[in-house]
This record gives structure tokens, C-alpha cells and sequence, in this order.
């Protein structure tokens, strides 16, 4: 991955991945359907003044302790693999990656390279701003199904994309 430059093909497909993401856990993962209904949401997109608590993201830990929940309908496994992207995140940067950002029930998320941001598993994980922080989308893990999770490690409040490698970082 490190030799892939962002263009508007990747960021449109990044979006739309997670979009699809959004609208099958709308329809299909129980926790997903309560908080989004509890928020006033009919339909699985943002809508300005409708964001529910902490801009219709949920924290982690909310989510590890209702992991029944974000099981879809149709079924699947409510045990999260910890490992989930370890391979895929340790060739990131030519295989180099000194700090790995991991959180317990989504497994690596992404690394820090050597500009300092945080550079995301695009083509695995999808992350977009909240007041509290970057929320996380896993896009191809379908069960336990984690949207829009807050973590607890802090790695700082905006998406972006690197000016140095021009992929998707989270930086402060």
C-alpha cells in the first residue's frame, strides 16, 4: 500500500464502501437499528442536526459489551478478532511500521509512518470526524459489525489525507 497514491477513484470508493457498510448495518445489526432509531434517524445517512450522542458514533466499550447486538439478522459470529488487519498493516510502509494502532475488538486499524500521522488500512477501515474523535467503520468484517466506533486510544480528531504519502491519515 504504500506505493498507491489517493485519487478521487480511491476516495469515492472509500466513501461508497462505507456507505454500503452503513446501509446494510442499518437494515440488518440490532444495536444499529436502536441508536440510529433513538437519534431520529429513518435512513443511514448524516443529516445535520440529527446526529444523536457523539455524532452517532458509539464508544468502544459500548459497543464490546453488547456484542450480541452487532450481529446481523441473518447471523454470524459476536467474537472479534483482535488480529483482524495485522498482516495487512505491517507491510504498510514497506513493511517498516514501527507503531501499529490497534484496539482490542477491531484489531490494527493503521501505523504511524514516518511523517507522524496515523495512515488507516483504507482499503479495510473507513474513519470520519466526530467532536469526540476519529469513529472507525470496519468495511470487511461482516460480523460482530463495527460502524462508527469510537476508540480509546488517542490519535488525534481529523481525517485527512497525508500530504507526504497522500493516503488517509487521522492526525491531531
Amino acid at each position: 500500500m504504500a506505493s498507491v497514491r489517493w485519487t478521487p477513484v480511491h476516495q469515492a470508493w472509500w466513501r461508497l464502501a462505507y456507505r454500503r457498510v452503513v446501509l446494510s448495518s442499518f437494515r440488518t445489526v440490532p444495536l444499529y437499528r436502536e441508536k440510529w432509531a433513538l437519534a431520529g434517524r429513518t435512513e443511514p445517512v448524516l443529516v445535520l442536526g440529527r446526529y444523536g450522542e457523539s455524532d452517532g458514533a458509539i464508544h468502544v466499550t459500548e459497543a464490546t459489551r453488547r456484542l450480541a447486538d452487532l450481529v446481523p439478522l441473518a447471523g454470524g459470529t459476536e467474537h472479534p478478532d483482535p488480529q483482524r488487519g495485522a498482516c495487512n498493516v505491517l507491510a504498510m510502509d514497506g513493511g517498516g511500521a514501527r507503531e501499529v494502532l490497534h484496539d482490542p475488538a477491531l484489531g490494527d486499524l493503521g501505523t504511524r509512518r514516518d511523517c507522524g500521522a496515523w495512515h488507516l488500512d483504507w482499503p479495510r477501515v473507513y474513519a470520519r470526524e466526530t467532536k469526540a474523535g476519529p469513529a472507525f467503520t470496519l468495511l470487511r468484517q461482516s460480523s460482530p459489525r463495527f460502524v462508527d466506533i469510537l476508540i480509546d486510544e488517542p490519535v488525534g480528531k481529523r481525517v485527512v489525507q497525508c500530504r507526504s504519502h497522500g493516503t488517509p491519515a487521522v492526525t491531531r
